[in-house]
């Protein structure tokens, strides 16, 4: 236990010392939770190199390398998306977590993205679609070669009605690919949702480097945020493929909070969140961002939002459910236990899906 909360606190942002002699002891897992977490950028400079295997100190080095070139090619890559193609958008949109998070909140090569998220209404997809298509996207996945592969028909539909969002759209420039996600619903849900309008009716303007893009409001963005990660948290499919509890997704919100949480902001929360009954949502990531990140309940007014959200059951904390076939799971252990658990789909009890 002593050692998972000391890699937590490896992975803050925010915490300029550390001693982490008890991680060293075991490097490779070390390595494979940085890597697989994508918390390289932010643990590089706490780690003590000289303590570490020769062989991983030259592959954190030159990881940490490939986090600032990726983070360099997101800002040129976004500069692209902005000025070239959605300057000529005819429809509400707004971009999402990493365009303004890796631009706003965290310093250079810390946080990496491997694509643009887009929030639209369901109306619009079409019209984005054909924006992206006449500027040379293809709807699919980027192969190791770095080719893309045109996603099948029954991909596309998939996608639409499981999870909310389409099949990336891709495009090759300058030998790396520019993905998009088009997103047009704030969970599982394929069907469409007066929430999104709502929420594309709440825009603001960020700027990095002279660049002027639309996002979501301070109190949207965290709302859509924690929705995204409860979405993939909670559910099978990213579960299986232990995409479900990426820990840069729970320092997102820690970082997000830090910079704008205020008695003011917090307020404008929890009203917020009841309006649009997002009370599982918030309070699943508020808690367990809390349990990764202590600091947060440090902030003046966090705690006040945890209790005022808190649903009075909570036995959704610990399910899963899997939406295209209607089961619904539990497992039972502690958050941070089911966090570093190797195998989380073995450690599943399926239960009556009318719980859900």
């Amino acid at each position: 236990m002593e050692s998972n909360n000391l890699f937590f606190r490896l992975c803050d942002p925010l915490q300029k010392h550390i001693y982490e002699a008890d991680l060293i002891s075991n490097q490779e897992e070390l390595f494979g939770q940085l890597v697989l977490n994508k918390m390289v950028g932010i643990a590089f400079k706490k780690l003590e190199y000289r303590a570490l295997n020769p062989e991983l100190r030259k592959t954190l080095i030159l990881l940490n390398d490939n986090y600032l070139n990726r983070s360099a090619l997101y800002k040129k890559q976004l500069k692209y998306l902005v000025n070239n193609i959605l300057a000529n958008a005819e429809f509400d949109y707004s971009l999402l977590k990493g365009s303004f998070l890796s631009t706003n909140l965290y310093k250079s090569g810390q946080r990496v993205s491997n694509d643009f998220d887009i929030l639209i209404s369901p109306e619009s997809i079409s019209r984005l679609q054909k924006l992206l298509i006449d500027n040379g996207f293809v709807q699919g996945g980027v192969n190791s070669s770095n080719e893309i592969v045109p996603a099948t028909r029954r991909e596309i539909l998939e996608s639409r009605l499981n999870f909310g969002q389409t099949v990336p759209f891709v495009k090759i420039i300058e030998n790396s690919p520019l993905i998009i996600d088009i997103n047009f619903s704030l969970d599982f849900k394929a069907s469409a949702n007066n929430i999104v309008g709502e929420f594309l009716n709440d825009i603001v303007i960020a700027t990095f480097e002279n660049v002027r893009f639309k996002t979501l409001s301070p109190i949207k963005f965290l709302l859509h945020l924690a929705c995204h990660l409860y979405k993939e948290s909670t559910t099978y499919y990213w579960v299986a493929r232990r995409r479900d509890l990426m820990l840069y997704k729970f320092c997102d919100i820690y970082m997000f909070i830090n910079k704008f949480g205020t008695i003011e902001y917090f307020s404008d929360l929890i009203e917020q969140i009841k309006k649009y009954n997002f009370e599982k949502e918030c309070y699943y990531t508020f808690e367990n961002s809390s349990i990764i990140y202590p600091a947060l309940n440090k902030i003046d007014g966090f705690l006040k939002v945890k209790e005022s959200i808190k649903p009075e059951n909570l036995d959704f904390m610990k399910q899963i459910v899997y939406p295209r076939e209607k089961k619904l799971f539990k497992y039972d252990m502690s958050f941070t236990d089911w966090f570093f658990c190797p195998d989380r789909v073995s450690q599943l009890e399926e239960i009556p899906y009318e719980e859900y």
